[in-house]
């Protein structure tokens, strides 16, 4: 089968008289991540990345199919959202001056936070909003709910039962602006503004659906803690990402669990939490942008039809269930592909002269499969070669930093000289320590060591100690003997 390179790559390439000129866009063919690449510290409100109140009503709107009314403006929507609702109330309360006055300041202060509403029922997680609204934000929103939300978890998510309301509730919800219907919208092949994202790892998106439905049943304690469920899951799915692809073909369906370290604990260099946690994470989230790109044009070859798209486990399927002579001809359009991208992307620090010893160096102590798997980890190296020794080093930076800066201000703590680990507050601990126990009445410490792992956590033993003390002062240890094997931990009410 002919190849013609130019017209596979032409959403990544452009033709001038000064020649071509390539631009590493959003993932079309196998999305992965919702990031783009303008994002530098300055540029975000971080309370955004820390609250993930913006993110949730954004993703509950995207699910119910309604927009916010047009009469709010986005940079002044909480307090116009206020107002609209204590205006109603006036409206509505029919009583003497008085009472009416004390009745406002009643519902203020029971369902607002200053400007914020409080999720008080079902119906309002729909307003809830961002402290600065960004087409980014939204893109991370848009990705958590198509990649977390099914038809299932919508039905539980909007579901009314479990939430007895009062004359109050009541009356705050009549109150709450009308939403619009949101327009109908075709979605087009390759649309970098609605990806159908690949689900790289589904036992994280099971576990969550599972976690989910646990926490709804109580739904009182859903709408206060749902955003941390949506939070941590957001974090696990991205590093289990992160992990899988940048083990290429060798990736299992195991979940690959990470050290972190407890808030209140103090931390030193020779911890298994500093070697084999933020230290052994943060690269290979760096390079997500070059995975990106390398999988999207890989989908971009003429390879047999098939819904989702190829990534690197099904592409390692693809290739040893081929005829030596289909092999050949995919190795043979893998070659071109390299070349191709080779002459279109110039290197300014470096040659790409250099490129083959600097890549024989980097694999020299991989085994590969064949020529094709051999060719995509050069398509790949040839990637981050080019970002390495470009200009463009700071675009592969600022793709990342979507979610670096989020780790940052919810999974890490700056630990002086030892730099960054991964990190759990009092408050995530124990809600995580909920969803893990579930429904059961108590669990042994070490199968709740086992759920945690599950779930993309591992403690050393220094941090089990600090756990262990903070479970003992809000008395959730049950000991059936001195022996820490028979240590129970209660559920969390």
């Amino acid at each position: 089968m002919s190849f013609d390179v130019e017209t596979a790559l032409k959403y990544y390439v452009s033709r001038s008289k000064k020649g071509y000129e390539f631009k590493h866009n959003k993932a079309t063919r196998l999305p992965l991540v919702p990031f783009i690449t303008k994002l530098e510290a300055k540029d975000i409100e971080k309370l955004d990345f820390r609250s993930f109140e913006g993110y949730m009503g954004h993703c509950y709107r995207q699910m119910i199919q309604k927009d916010l009314p047009s009469d709010l403006e986005d940079a002044h929507f909480k307090t116009g959202l206020k107002a609209a609702v204590l205006r109603y109330l006036r409206e509505e309360v029919k009583t003497s001056a008085d009472l009416r006055d004390k009745f406002i300041h009643i519902a203020e202060s029971l369902f607002f936070n200053g400007q914020e509403l409080i999720k008080f029922s079902v119906e309002s997680q729909a307003y809830l909003y961002w402290k600065r609204k960004d087409s980014g934000l939204e893109n991370i929103a848009d990705f958590i709910c198509k990649i977390f939300v099914n038809e299932h978890i919508a039905a539980l998510w909007q579901d009314k039962k479990g939430i007895p309301e009062n004359i109050f509730q009541q009356l705050l919800n009549q109150s709450l602006p009308r939403l619009k219907d949101k327009p109908p919208r075709e979605r087009k092949p390759d649309d970098p503004k609605d990806p159908e994202y690949h689900v790289i790892n589904p036992k994280v998106v099971e576990l969550f659906r599972k976690d989910f439905e646990f926490l709804n049943k109580d739904k009182r304690g859903f709408l206060a803690q749902s955003d941390l469920l949506f939070k941590y899951y957001y974090f696990f799915y991205v590093t289990q990402l992160a992990f899988t692809v940048n083990m290429f073909f060798d990736a299992g369906e195991a979940i690959a669990p990470v050290y972190f370290t407890i808030e209140s604990e103090t931390v030193s260099e020779n911890r298994k939490t500093i070697r084999q946690g933020w230290k052994m994470l943060e690269p290979k989230l760096v390079n997500l942008m070059s995975h990106s790109v390398n999988l999207d044009m890989l989908n971009r070859l003429p390879l047999p039809a098939k819904t989702g798209g190829y990534d690197y486990l099904d592409l390692k399927k693809l290739f040893q269930g081929q005829a030596p002579e289909e092999a050949a001809a995919l190795a043979s359009h893998i070659g071109v592909l390299n070349a191709f991208y080779t002459s279109v992307v110039p290197v300014e620090k470096a040659s790409w002269d250099d490129f083959d010893e600097d890549f024989e160096r980097k694999t020299r102590y991989r085994q590969f499969g064949n020529e094709q798997e051999r060719k995509v980890f050069e398509l790949f190296h040839r990637i981050e070669y080019q970002f390495d020794y470009s200009s463009r080093k700071s675009k592969r930076q600022s793709f990342a930093n979507w979610f670096l800066f989020f780790c940052k201000e919810n999974f890490l703590k700056n630990r002086g000289r030892n730099g960054y680990s991964l990190n759990l507050s009092h408050e995530m601990l124990i809600f995580l320590t909920k969803i893990c126990i579930g429904e059961r009445p108590k669990i042994r410490l070490n199968d709740l060591m086992q759920a945690f792992r599950e779930r993309g956590l591992q403690f050393d033993e220094a941090s089990k100690r600090v756990i262990l003390e903070i479970y003992e002062k809000i008395n959730l240890i049950e000991k059936k003997s001195d022996s820490g094997d028979a240590q129970y931990i209660r559920q969390v009410l």
